[in-house]
């Protein structure tokens, strides 16, 4: 829950388990919704999502991997709370259209946003606007493009154990170094696996700088709060690129280059939830409210 005129502000929170059956989470977030005013609603869903807003099944999550959230209707259940315009997009793409607006440079109008947890996903912003076409972005399941001579890792899940996700979300982390997920935090910063981890991510990062020339990445989510990992990450996009980007965001050093370039989330794990108040806002303002 927020309040307007200024900043976007979280001044209540809550958090809810995503369980199975989804009618029972979902439930609860509804309760949660009865007790308070809002004018707008902003959601920012784990997909696969359903962005068309002419398609019927427009709000519902699709295809995901989650265990019982297939063909789920997030949207319907939560509007019928209240009628109030709601803002309906992936978890990736709304904190990459926050981003954007609130820290992007004089000129820009690029951002991509990602996150690295569970899983891996890939928000952009591009000319300004979020993108949307096929379906949205899916980031998370592009192929890497090189990974340390060293690296044997075969993969994770039964979707993708190529992609970046099955090579380097939490749980791919967590079996390359053969501790449980929980303890990844514990791990050294000088553990092969954060090598392992920015090779991998700055094959990412290489990928969104050379297909869509986007301006600034921003990386989040649980693994990104280890803050060493942003030097290692720099370097091996830069060393994937091998010189052949020729823009000082990507050769320079410092703020105005490469640091400048691929950058903490500066609203931290609260990114996903920043970005739901983004859509609200926009859901908002479309309506002429």
């Amino acid at each position: 829950e927020a309040r307007g005129g200024g900043p976007l502000s979280i001044v209540e929170r809550a958090e809810f388990p995503t369980r199975t059956p989804p009618a029972e989470t979902l439930s609860k977030v509804a309760g949660w919704l009865s007790g308070r005013r809002y004018d707008a609603l902003g959601i920012a869903m784990f997909g696969p999502v359903d962005l068309d807003p002419d398609s019927p099944t427009w709000g519902y999550i699709t295809t995901t991997p989650k265990p019982g959230w297939q063909n789920v209707d997030v949207v319907g259940p939560l509007r019928a709370v209240r009628n109030v315009p709601v803002g309906f997009d992936t978890d990736v793409n709304a904190p990459a259209l926050e981003e954007f607006r609130h820290f992007a440079q004089p000129g820009e109008t690029s951002c991509a946003y990602v996150t690295v947890g569970t899983g891996i996903g890939v928000g952009l912003v591009v000319n300004g606007q979020c993108v949307k076409g096929l379906v949205h972005p899916e980031g998370g399941h592009i192929a890497c493009l090189r990974r340390r001579p060293e690296d044997t890792f075969k993969g994770v899940g039964n979707v993708h154990p190529w992609s970046v996700e099955g090579q380097c979300s939490a749980v791919a982390l967590a079996q390359r170094a053969g501790v449980p997920q929980e303890k990844l935090k514990d791990l050294p910063d000088d553990h092969e696996v954060w090598d392992d981890a920015a090779w991998i991510l700055g094959s990412l990062c290489a990928t969104l700088c050379a297909l869509l020339s986007v301006e600034r990445i921003v990386l989040g989510g649980g693994v990104l709060l280890r803050a060493s990992l942003f030097p290692k990450i720099r370097s091996a996009t830069r060393q994937i690129l091998d010189g052949y980007i020729k823009h000082p965001k990507v050769t320079a050093d410092g703020p105005g280059g490469i640091d400048g370039y691929i950058v903490p989330s500066a609203r931290g794990n609260d990114a996903g939830v920043h970005g739901a108040l983004a859509l609200a806002a926009d859901a908002l303002r479309e309506a002429g409210a």
